[in-house]
């Protein structure tokens, strides 16, 4: 507000009119502001409650992607969980096998080398044997693995 502030009685003075009249035209004058601002506030609020509705849909739709993701989560974890229960029994099961399969290995080497041993100072010789390809003469190198039983020519 620009201007020279007066009181009541100068202004009355001024405008040649008596000094309640100022006062009630003041008042008056106030009353109509404060109504333009009431109305104001009125519409400003509407329009803000408006944007406070849309913002509560907005928060809804959020909270539920939100819930839905974590949901997928947990399922995504679960599973996880799952698989990796899976792979360590799967890997708990390939060493007990590999440790059979050691343990049979072992064993079959020391039936092999158990029965080389034996089967060396009982070893006959192998008659010779006769291929169709050179008639009645025996083979120049006689084939040792037919005599031997197949575990034999595993081991050896």
């Amino acid at each position: 507000m620009d201007g020279k502030w007066m009181t009541y009685t100068e202004a009355a003075v001024r405008l040649g009119v008596a000094p309640e009249a100022v006062r009630e035209a003041h008042i008056a004058t106030l009353k109509t502001d404060l109504e333009r601002l009431t109305a104001e506030l009125a519409g400003e609020r509407v329009g803000r409650q408006g944007e406070v509705e849309l913002l509560k849909g907005q928060l809804v739709t959020e909270r539920e992607r939100a819930d839905r993701a974590v949901t997928d989560l947990t399922g995504e974890r679960a599973a996880r969980q799952a698989d990796q229960e899976q792979l360590t029994a799967a890997r708990a099961a390939a060493d007990r096998a590999t440790a059979e399969l050691v343990e049979l290995a072992k064993r079959l080497a020391a039936i092999a080398k158990t029965q080389t041993s034996a089967g060396t100072a009982e070893a006959e010789p192998e008659p010779p044997q006769r291929s169709r390809a050179t008639g009645n003469r025996p083979s120049p190198a006689p084939r040792r693995s037919r005599a031997r039983p197949w575990w034999r020519r595993l081991a050896g």
